[in-house]
C-alpha cells in the first residue's frame, strides 16, 4: 500500500471510531497501557495485540489480548499477515502505540504497511506516542551495535555520506556513530523546547562536545511538533540528495525516529541506522505525562 496523506492529530479527535486493531508493546514501563486506556474510553476496539520479547512481560495483561513474542522484523511481518488477513472489510482503522517498541519493531510495521499489497481499499493508521516524565540518565552502556535498521537495505553509492543525528540525553551514543561512519558532513538535531526543561539541559551537558564541534549544522526542534520536523527534514533531504548518500541516525526521542522512518519510505534513498547496546540496555520506568499524546494519522491506500 502507499501513503496517501499524513497529519498530526489530537487524542480528542479519535472519537466514536471502530478500531479494528490496537497494536502495542508490553514491557516494564509504566506507560505501557496509557494510550490503550485512553483510546478505549471513546472508541470501540475489536482486537488488541501486544508484542513482547518475553511472555513474562505480558503476564499481567487482560486475557482477551492476543500476545506475540517477537525477536526480529520477520516475525512482525508474519503476525501482521495473520491478523490483517482475518479482517474482511474495505476500510479499516488501526492504532499503533509505539511508546514501548524498539526502533526495529515500529519500523517493521511502517515498512510492512508501505510495501505489502493488502486487500483493503484504505487503512487509517494512528501512530501514537506517550511522552514520559524526566528520568536522570544512567551511565551509558558500550555501543555494541551500529548498523542499519533491518528490513530495508540500500546499495552503497560512491557519494560521500551525509549523516543526520538526533541526539538523546545519554552520553557517547552520537560520538559512536559519527566515528563509525566518518561522514563528509553531519547535521545535529536536538529537542528544544521539550516538555520538561531538564531534558534540554541534560542533553546539552551530555553532548556538549558534539554541539560545540557541529555548531554551524545544529538544528533545534520542538518535541511535539511533527509537522515542523517533517518540513525541516524534507528541506534538508532535498538540499543534500544530489551530492550525498543520506543516513539518519535517530538516537533521540521516538517522534523524531518515527518521522525519519516515514521519510525513508517516502524517499527510498534515505537509510536509517541505529546505535545500541544489544540486550545490555539501561532500563527506565518511563512514567507517562498525564493526558499528553503525540499522534500522527497516516492514511494508506492501494
Amino acid at each position: 500500500m502507499k501513503i496517501q496523506f499524513g497529519k498530526q492529530v489530537e487524542m480528542a479527535e479519535i472519537t466514536n471510531e471502530v478500531i479494528d486493531i490496537f497494536l502495542f508493546a508490553a514491557n516494564h514501563e509504566k506507560r505501557t497501557l496509557t494510550c490503550y486506556n485512553r483510546v478505549k474510553k471513546n472508541n470501540s476496539i475489536l482486537k488488541v495485540i501486544s508484542l513482547c520479547y518475553n511472555f513474562k512481560d505480558c503476564k499481567d495483561l487482560p486475557n482477551n489480548f492476543s500476545t506475540y513474542q517477537v525477536q526480529d522484523h520477520n516475525e512482525i511481518y508474519g503476525l501482521l499477515n495473520i491478523e490483517l488477513g482475518k479482517i474482511k472489510k474495505e476500510k479499516i482503522s488501526v492504532v499503533v502505540d509505539y511508546s514501548c517498541m524498539t526502533k526495529s519493531w515500529y519500523y517493521s510495521v511502517i515498512l510492512y504497511l508501505s510495501k505489502k499489497s493488502l486487500n483493503f481499499s484504505e487503512m487509517n493508521v494512528y501512530f501514537s506516542y506517550t511522552p514520559s516524565k524526566f528520568s536522570t540518565p544512567l551511565a551509558p552502556k558500550p555501543n555494541s551495535e551500529i548498523a542499519p535498521l533491518p528490513g530495508k537495505y540500500i546499495v552503497p553509492t560512491d557519494k560521500p555520506k551525509a549523516l543526520i543525528v538526533c541526539l538523546g540525553y545519554e552520553e557517547k551514543k552520537a560520538e559512536g556513530i559519527i566515528d563509525h561512519l566518518d561522514p563528509k558532513i553531519s547535521y545535529i538535531f536536538y529537542t528544544n523546547p521539550a516538555l520538561d526543561k531538564k531534558f534540554v539541559s541534560t542533553l546539552k551537558n551530555n553532548n556538549k562536545n558534539i554541539l560545540r564541534e557541529e555548531a554551524k549544522n545544529t538544528i533545534e526542534f520542538p518535541f511535539d511538533d511533527l509537522h515542523f520536523l517533517e518540513k525541516r527534514l524534507t528541506a534538508l533531504y532535498k538540499e543534500l540528495k544530489d551530492e550525498y548518500s543520506i543516513i539518519i541516525a535517530p538516537i533521540g526521542p521516538k517522534p523524531f525516529t518515527f518521522i525519519s522512518m516515514i521519510m525513508s519510505v517516502k524517499y527510498n534513498d534515505i537509510d536509517i541506522w541505529r546505535v545500541g547496546s544489544g540486550s545490555d540496555i539501561n532500563f527506565y520506568d518511563q512514567i507517562p505525562i498525564r493526558g499528553k499524546f503525540i499522534i500522527s494519522q497516516i492514511n494508506f491506500g492501494n
